[in-house]
């Protein structure tokens, strides 16, 4: 039996035996690409924890009605989290990079406002709220209860100012494994952009005790690097299991 699509609804307000108008936007998912009707099961999720199973009671493109069966709140994932810093990257490669981090179980990504990233602050001001809704819309595919958090931009100095060293891992081919770094209460992971960092960035990196991490013997695209990353470093602290139960 095909499990019931994970669906979006509103924060707050996700009450057993409540009906749940739900956005135009999902609403139209639901009835248009997926063609389900009335009587059919979907999950409602919010991106803060809510799973709800529910039944739809209205469904039309306008309009899209489904009432709550039960409801379960998730905790956020016990352990301290992975954190991809990225290199702003133009348009589309950021758009993945952050989609297929939340897939793997990053817990928050942050644009890196190196000397070489193809946008500045503002640019990443910009596309905050862009890079946001994309991660909540992919909580939906990989079946996450949590959304992954995407901070503002920093520049590397910023990053290594508010991250303990311990916890610092810089991305290079000729870094150790990951079986090989200190343990660490959380990891932050920094991806430079295409060109990588500069010489003076990595100085900084290097002054302040930051590991380093290989990735394998290929040189990556910085926004495949930052999935890679993820993954890798998600299934080290999570022992191999998946970053949520």
């Amino acid at each position: 039996m095909k499990a019931a699509p994970w669906v979006l609804a509103p924060p707050g307000g996700i009450d057993p035996g409540r009906v749940v108008v739900l956005e135009a936007g999902e609403a139209r998912h639901l009835t248009s690409a997926l063609r389900l009707g009335v009587g059919d099961a979907v999950v409602l999720v919010d991106g803060r924890g809510t799973v709800a199973p529910a039944v739809l009671r209205t469904a039309s493109r306008a309009r899209v009605e489904a009432e709550v069966v039960e409801i379960r709140v998730e905790p956020p994932p016990a352990h301290g989290g992975v954190a991809i810093a990225l290199g702003l990257l133009d348009g589309r490669a950021m758009d993945w990079a952050v989609q297929k981090c939340v897939e793997v179980g990053a817990g928050r990504l942050i644009p890196l406002l190196a000397e070489r990233s193809q946008a500045g602050r503002r640019e990443a001001t910009m596309r905050g709220d862009h890079w946001r809704r994309i991660s909540l819309q992919a909580i939906k595919q990989c079946r996450r209860s949590w959304a992954m958090e995407v901070g503002e931009g920093l520049s590397p100095s910023e990053l290594v100012a508010q991250t303990r060293a311990e916890c610092g891992v810089l991305a290079d081919r000729a870094g150790a494994g990951a079986a090989d770094l200190r343990p660490a209460p959380e990891r932050v992971l920094a991806v430079g952009p295409e060109g990588g960092f500069s010489a003076v960035e990595e100085s900084l990196f290097a002054a302040a005790g930051w590991q380093r991490l290989s990735l394998g013997p290929h040189v990556l695209r910085a926004e495949t690097a930052a999935v890679v990353g993820a993954a890798v470093l998600v299934g080290r602290e999570t022992g191999g299991r998946p970053a949520e139960v």
